[in-house]
């Protein structure tokens, strides 16, 4: 057992830093509202192991390194839509190559660790439509699925559509379905 200890010790001491790696989603959705699925990305294919840079920015894209769909020799740094990543968890970088394609810096073990708990339930953009407006504003993020209802600032909105990037809320209730006619008694 000290035989294992010691080669974990020394493993960890050899590491140039932490990230978070995640794997490309089997399939991914393009095009207006989502309906064309390819396999993988362009760059990246199906299930390929990521690596995620420190973020410079919170807009749902993250600037990740891996191995390029048509040269697995070396490493690509692209950025994608988090949306395409699945599989989140915080790994080792080992290789001066891979440290290098992240840009030289490396995640601490806190930020790493709440990235990958916030990652690990599946969200939606919310969109909200206030009453009178025409327009929808973004509201706070939701589960995948949905919620039937969401409050937002006081105001309950009820789910009028969602799709595989957006969740699209209206004051408005759901409208109530006519009950089909019952059929005649007796006759």
């Amino acid at each position: 057992m000290t035989d294992r200890t010691n080669e974990t010790d020394r493993a960890a001491s050899e590491a140039l830093g932490l990230c978070v790696v995640a794997n490309v989603a089997q399939e991914t959705d393009h095009g207006e509202g989502g309906l064309e699925i390819r396999a993988g990305l362009r760059h990246f294919a199906p299930g390929a192991k990521l690596w995620i840079a420190p973020p410079r920015w919170w807009n749902g894209h993250v600037t990740v390194a891996g191995r390029h769909r048509g040269n697995g020799r070396r490493y690509t740094t692209i950025v994608v839509q988090e949306r395409f990543l699945e599989n989140f968890r915080v790994g080792a970088v080992h290789s001066p190559a891979l440290h290098r394609a992240l840009g030289g810096g490396s995640w601490s073990a806190e930020e790493a660790e709440r990235y990958v708990r916030y990652r690990a339930v599946p969200r939606l953009a919310a969109q909200v439509q206030r009453a009178g407006e025409e327009f929808f504003r973004y509201a706070t993020a939701v589960t995948d699925p949905p919620p039937m209802e969401l409050e937002h600032e006081g105001v309950t909105y009820h789910l009028a559509h969602f799709n595989a990037r957006r969740a699209r809320y209206s004051p408005l209730p759901p409208p109530v379905e006519p009950s089909p006619p019952s059929p005649p008694v007796g006759g």
